[in-house]
């Protein structure tokens, strides 16, 4: 089977130094979660509608670990060849499941058409740490699927809230006071747009500064101390110019691992001590916040709806997605059968489910909701993990 130029350049093993793990301690949080929570001990017994400031907050600086790491790992060349399934995947592949979604949730839940897009903008990101190792494998024909998982979802994590927040907007449910430049729309790009520009400028910057220190002398403590500065300070700068916070984040790392330059150097922008520590930090992470999304369960209004909801995402709407959205240059049909497989969703979709408690949300709709985002994380957690293992199993006669 003929080889893509991509896998030339994107290394799983070579370019990411990160321990191999699998999806397990996820699902682990998630049942920690639930022992912890009312259906449990009642150790916690968090709300949604109750602390909900308290939920975005924790989901925010989860998800800010995790795109600010996603970006320190992809470290392909910033050029066509080896970006374009990613950025297909977190285009057209995303629009095409959103829209689908809504269309699925309008004629299972009875919502309205902006209701149903709001559900479909909080659902559609799927979760960079849980596709980064998903399907990675010494098989060169495997190479590019975890690279343009892990991609695809620190894209549309980092761009969803905005999106959100434009939803709300339509509905009537967002303050003038949050519209920067007069128009949703507008402000909507300015966000992006900022966001992408703030955390590629501080990541180059510092980029710049780290290839002045001298290892031998200084140590990895410093480099470790810059790398992670770097990150929260694009997150500030973002912050006070009003663009995606997230988005800088991702940028800062994205400069930072590509020391501030499309083409990746031969020397290494960032020591090895920093990725794996990176890589530990982030799936730490998102094992938390799988615990606290384990202790919601447990308070949660689930009904079959909602697992109706959940698994016809699964087995109609993300394989039909990635179909439209993936042409066949792009990938091989072995590789896009596995990226149909993969639709965990995570943080993202936790931290944009958070919003919702700040606006004036009909109490039958915001319950809908609630349900449908916590089953459909739970259930793509869990079937993304079922069939990343059944990926792993070596497949006879396969190339190596």
């Amino acid at each position: 089977m003929r080889r893509l130029p991509v896998h030339k350049q994107v290394n799983t093993k070579a370019e990411s130094p990160l321990t191999r793990w699998s999806l397990s301690p996820v699902i682990v949080g998630i049942g920690v979660g639930l022992l912890v929570g009312p259906l449990g001990l009642r150790l916690i017994e968090p709300q949604l509608y109750e602390d909900g400031a308290l939920i975005q907050s924790l989901s925010e600086a989860v998800l800010l670990v995790c795109l600010f790491c996603a970006g320190l790992r992809l470290r392909a060349p910033l050029e066509r060849a080896p970006w374009r399934a990613p950025l297909q995947l977190a285009s057209l592949t995303t629009v095409s499941a959103a829209l689908l979604s809504a269309g699925a949730a309008y004629l299972i839940f009875g919502m309205s058409l902006l209701q149903a897009l709001l559900l479909a903008a909080i659902i559609a990101p799927t979760d960079a740490a849980l596709a980064s190792d998903a399907y990675a494998s010494g098989d060169g024909e495997q190479e590019l699927v975890p690279f343009a998982l892990a991609s695809e979802g620190a894209i549309t994590s980092a761009i969803v809230a905005p999106v959100v927040v434009l939803v709300l907007t339509r509905m009537g449910l967002t303050a003038a006071a949050g519209i920067v430049l007069g128009s949703p729309t507008l402000t909507l790009c300015w966000a992006l747009a900022g966001g992408a520009a703030v955390g590629w400028l501080i990541g180059m910057a510092a980029s710049r500064w780290l290839m002045q220190i001298d290892r031998d002398r200084q140590g990895d403590l410093l480099e470790e101390m810059i790398v992670f500065a770097t990150g929260v300070l694009a997150y500030v700068c973002a912050l006070a110019l009003r663009t995606d916070a997230l988005l800088a984040a991702l940028g800062a790392g994205l400069a930072l691992s590509h020391g501030g330059r499309r083409r990746v150097t031969r020397k290494q922008p960032l020591g090895q001590r920093v990725l794996k520590f990176a890589g530990r930090a982030e799936r730490g992470a998102t094992v938390l916040l799988m615990v606290l999304l384990g202790t919601l369960l447990g308070a949660g209004d689930f009904t079959p709806r909602a697992v109706l909801y959940a698994v016809i995402l699964l087995i109609l709407v993300r394989p039909l997605a990635v179909r439209l959205g993936l042409g066949q240059p792009a990938v091989t049909p072995s590789q896009r059968r596995m990226i149909e497989l993969f639709a965990a969703r995570g943080p993202a979709a936790l931290y944009c489910l958070a919003l919702i408690p700040g606006h004036d949300l009909p109490q039958v709709f915001g319950r809908q909701l609630e349900s449908a985002v916590l089953v459909v994380i739970v259930v793509s957690v869990i079937a993304s993990a079922v069939s990343a293992v059944a990926a792993r199993k070596p497949t006879p006669g396969a190339a190596v």
